[in-house]
């Protein structure tokens, strides 16, 4: 026999010192084995160094065996046992031992605590809605080349098993072929094919806390509204390495059991939200590497075992000391992975352990769910573990897209108040119907940008994400201003009175800015008060401006607009300014090259602000040389030596509008890259100020990034920061994750601490608090950090906001994110007393403006001013208030509890409850309390999110 088509497998050789007689030692191939003398043994060629004497004979542990010669002298064939340790290969002549080695059976007999266990073949495509290419590509490729092929090998082989990781996949897919639905029905309910317990695979903790429901609505809740018989209760989120604190709370409560993640270290976990509740968490390290790196399945059973054998030993002790079932999932998944079938490998490892005279593990195909069915039993101790782990990938996003998420922002905030006086505008007018449609496609456009920003081609990626959160916004907008209108419509007010509203939970004092047509006006109260008021011009368009005195919670008050002669240009007689400073009863300010340099609180007595270093509210301009996302293991840091702070420049700060309400000072320095304008408006009559900043005419220069920074007079060592995340409130070096994550990407592990994590994602603020004084940043950008980011750090807190990064995807063929042209930002601050509790409505209401509306047509019967809905804590945060998605009048209340303390919350109504029943996230019902009359008495515990159904 010919050695050609003999093809070396790996069997090791351990010389015994004898002559070295025996030289290679290979498996056939294809393989062939069968039992012989009780034992699994697989056909071999053997070569020898010199020809094959007369009278040879081969012992196997000193065993006589049978042997067969080949057309070649130097070589023979002879049956190894195919599983065990290793074998003693002995060559003998004339009673003579010429040479014996130490053979490895290619199938290693000791699997540990797997050894009567199974392995399961989990086989998925990872998806982002672009990268690979456009969506429009990747849509095709995904319905066309991988979930179709997929339908198809199920018909083939009925063990087949395949998942696409969300429900967006699937909606695609019925789009494309509603005519297949049965046959998606079915596979589903055999468990599989399994497509995801979300819309998409979202950054966590840039939605906003509905954002994130919606991602159950969409995903869970759509699939069993149009699915009959199906459901899904495993999510994933397997690229990103990032997780907010909420999650599990907001995954529990919407029913999903588990959560399907990567790049962190591989195990089972339950993974917590503060409040106790837990999904179980399972990831396999890293999503890639199975398919890209150890090649499990790549060619037949007996290669697979070798190369899994490791993987099972490895992870014996972790499932035995735990208790876990010895199930092990081997996750075949990649970027666009397409279908295959191993069948033939499963069948043929199956066959080997049926004949194995030592116990092996089965190999099966199987789910994520599956699986998780299998090791979730009540004897398992798993690890545990809770809290925030920041989002390492967070310049791909705000920074680098931030006209974008503008738009998802503000669509955050608009929807639940377009939702809010949709449902009253509808109680009022006793309304049964309800615009469901048009909120769903809203809320979907909303989150339909996921993880896949950039990318190859990203620049139509990009564009059609942008163009998908501004429909969000405008629905949002649109919808808002109609169930505002049509409530105006009634209130008791003349026409061309302005109605304003409060879509928060308590009553507020803030300005106003109605559209005017005339050169000035007045504005005088319900009660004919008038109050102070001045024009402002922005963009070509004329406004007054005023401070509401107390619009009511979850409603609205009414004000006259009256034209007049001449604005009123009075300042209060408590405030005094110049060209560079300003005081009134809570503030002395004097500004500086790079913004204000003194910062005085008066009610507090401090100076809020530390300008040795940077000025307060200065802007710099750095550069940062990293990609945003990536395999980065740890952010990158800005280049020290690259950043330059307005405040070396120069400054010529001028009143740019003053009058009875506020005062706005203005500078504008011209750098290399851009003319930034500042602007900064204080309030004459309240404890606000406003920093506008215009970045005019940016140049798109590469590796760029802009900071507004905010120094503080408080020690970094002894001060909390603190900053929202969806639906809580997380404190650096408190709230994290308590242990390395662990897990790798192609550029290293995992191995920062999540508290050394910075800067982070944050939702409407961050504070510091320390040293007898709290301080509260409001902020439109998602991204926020509060350590000194130049090369001699700080000891004391500089909170920034990070406005801008040009810098390139990481994608290979990705796009540069580059942003060019001009962009405005806002930011408003207050000083208080030490807690983050202390500055909560402040910072919320920043962004939250009030919504002025000019009513027409007669009077109506509604009072000049009223509050349709109240909540007796504003830290009891109001979520959503909004008609069932089921039912004919019910309306659903959602309130998540902030500061992390079991209370006792009132709820008034603006109608009667008849009945009212606790649903989870996704409004399945699940507790009756007895309820009636139009306040709702709710248990809330500490960081819980709690959701009712009210039936009216």
């Amino acid at each position: 026999m010919k050695k050609t088509g003999l093809l070396a497998c790996g069997l090791l050789l351990a010389l015994n010192g004898a002559a070295q007689r025996i030289g290679r030692v290979e498996r056939l191939e294809p393989i062939r084995y069968e039992k012989r003398g009780g034992r699994l043994q697989v056909r071999s060629f053997m070569t020898l160094t010199e020809a094959a004497p007369r009278g040879l004979s081969v012992r196997l542990d000193g065993q006589p065996t049978t042997f067969e010669r080949t057309d070649r002298t130097d070589s023979l064939l002879v049956w190894l046992p195919l599983v065990g340790k290793s074998t003693v290969v002995s060559l003998a002549a004339g009673g003579k031992t010429l040479d014996s080695k130490s053979v490895e059976a290619p199938i290693d007999s000791d699997w540990g605590y797997f050894a009567d266990g199974t392995i399961h073949i989990i086989q998925s495509s990872h998806q982002d809605i672009a990268w690979m290419d456009t969506p429009e590509h990747c849509r095709t490729e995904r319905i066309e080349e991988i979930i179709t092929p997929a339908l198809e090998l199920m018909r083939e082989d009925p063990g087949f098993t395949f998942e696409m990781e969300q429900a967006l996949n699937l909606v695609e897919y019925l789009e494309a072929y509603p005519e297949r639905k049965q046959e998606i029905i079915d596979r589903y309910k055999e468990g599989r094919f399994a497509w995801g317990a979300t819309y998409n695979q979202p950054y966590e903790g840039l939605a906003s806390g509905e954002q994130l429901v919606r991602q159950c609505y969409y995903g869970r809740k759509w699939i069993k509204e149009n699915l009959p018989g199906c459901d899904d209760v495993t999510a994933n989120n397997i690229d990103v390495p990032g997780r907010t604190m909420q999650m599990a709370q907001i995954l529990a409560k919407s029913g999903i059991r588990n959560l399907f993640v990567s790049r962190m270290r591989e195990g089972l976990y339950d993974w917590y939200s503060p409040d106790g509740s837990k999904v179980l968490a399972y990831t396999p390290g890293n999503y890639g590497w199975a398919t890209l790196v150890w090649k499990f399945f790549e060619k037949d059973a007996v290669t697979a075992m070798q190369r899994l054998h490791p993987r099972a030993r490895l992870w014996s002790d972790y499932f035995r000391e735990r208790n876990i079932p010895p199930h092990y999932a081997v996750l075949m998944s990649c970027d666009a992975t397409k279908p295959v079938s191993f069948r033939p490998i499963i069948d043929e490892w199956n066959r080997i352990a049926a004949l194995s005279e030592v116990p092996l593990p089965r190999l099966v195909n199987s789910t994520v769910e599956t699986y998780l069915e299998l090791v979730d039993v009540p004897q398992a101790r798993r690890e545990t573990i809770a809290g925030e782990r920041p989002d390492l990938w967070l310049y791909i996003h705000g920074p680098a897209h931030y006209e974008q998420t503008l738009d998802k922002r503000r669509a955050g905030v608009l929807l639940p108040a377009a939702e809010l006086f949709t449902t009253i505008d509808g109680t009022l007018r006793n309304e049964r119907t309800y615009p469901r449609a048009l909120f769903d496609r809203a809320w979907s456009a909303s989150i339909y940008p996921d993880h896949g920003l950039g990318g190859k081609n990203g620049a139509i990626t990009d564009s059609i994400f942008a163009d998908s959160l501004a429909t969000a916004r405008r629905l949002g907008e649109e919808q808002l201003g109609k169930a505002l209108a049509s409530i105006a419509s009634r209130v008791d007010a003349r026409a061309g009175d302005v109605v304003v509203f409060n879509d928060l939970s308590w009553e507020r004092q803030a300005p106003v800015e109605c559209e005017i047509a005339s050169p000035a006006a007045v504005v005088r109260d319900a009660g004919g008060k008038l109050l102070p008021s001045q024009a402002v011009v922005r963009d070509g368009k004329r406004y007054l401006r005023f401070v509401a005195p107390a619009v009511p919670a979850a409603g609205y008050a009414a004000y006259r607009i009256i034209p007049s002669k001449q604005a009123d240009a009075a300042l209060p007689a408590t405030v005094r300014q110049g060209s560079n400073y300003y005081s009134n009863p809570f503030y002395d300010i004097e500004f500086g090259a790079g913004g204000i340099t003194r910062f005085y609180d008066k009610s507090l007595g401090r100076d809020l602000a530390e300008c040795e270093k940077f000025a307060f509210g200065d802007i710099v301009e750095a550069g940062y040389k990293g990609n945003g996302a990536g395999e980065f293991t740890r952010i990158a840091d800005l280049e020290c030596g690259d950043i330059t702070p307005l405040s070396s420049f120069a400054a010529d700060w001028r009143i740019a509008g003053s009058g009875a309400v506020s005062t706005t000072f203005e500078n504008a320095v011209e750098t290399r890259f851009a003319r930034i304008v500042q602007r900064v408006t204080v309030f004459h009559a309240i404890k606000k100020v406003d920093f506008d900043i215009r970045l005019e005419s940016f140049t798109g220069e590469h590796n760029r990034q802009y900071r507004i920074l905010f120094p503080l007079a408080m020690r970094l060592d002894d001060c909390a920061i603190d900053y929202e995340v969806p639906m809580g409130v997380a404190r650096v070096g408190q709230s994290e994750m308590k242990s390395v994550p662990g897990g790798w990407g192609w550029y290293g592990s995992y191995v920062h601490h999540p508290a050394d994590s910075h800067p982070r994602e944050i939702q409407n603020f961050i504070s510091a608090s320390g040293n007898g004084i709290g301080f509260t940043l409001s902020s439109c950008v998602a991204v926020a950090d509060w350590l000194d980011p130049s090369r001699e750090q700080a000891g004391y807190p500089v909170l920034q906001g990070i406005l801008l990064s040009s810098h390139k995807s990481c994608h290979g063929e990705g796009n540069w994110y580059s942003q060019a042209g001009t962009h405005r930002f806002r930011f408003s601050v207050t000083g208080h007393a030490e807690g983050w509790q202390n500055g909560y409505a402040y910072a919320l209401g920043a962004n939250h403006p009030l919504h002025p509306v000019v009513r027409s047509g007669r009077p109506g019967d509604l009072p000049a001013a009223h509050s349709f809905l109240g909540i007796s804590d504003p830290l009891a945060a109001l979520s959503i208030f909004k008609k069932a998605d089921d039912g004919d009048d019910e309306v659903i209340l959602r309130l998540a509890e902030m500061e992390g303390r079991d209370k006792r919350v009132t709820v008034r109504l603006p109608f009667a409850a008849r009945r009212v029943v606790r649903t989870n996230l996704i409004e399945e019902e699940q507790e009756t309390f007895p309820a009636g009359g139009t306040e709702l008495q709710v248990d809330l515990g500490h960081h819980a999110i709690e959701t009712f159904k009210i039936y009216r």
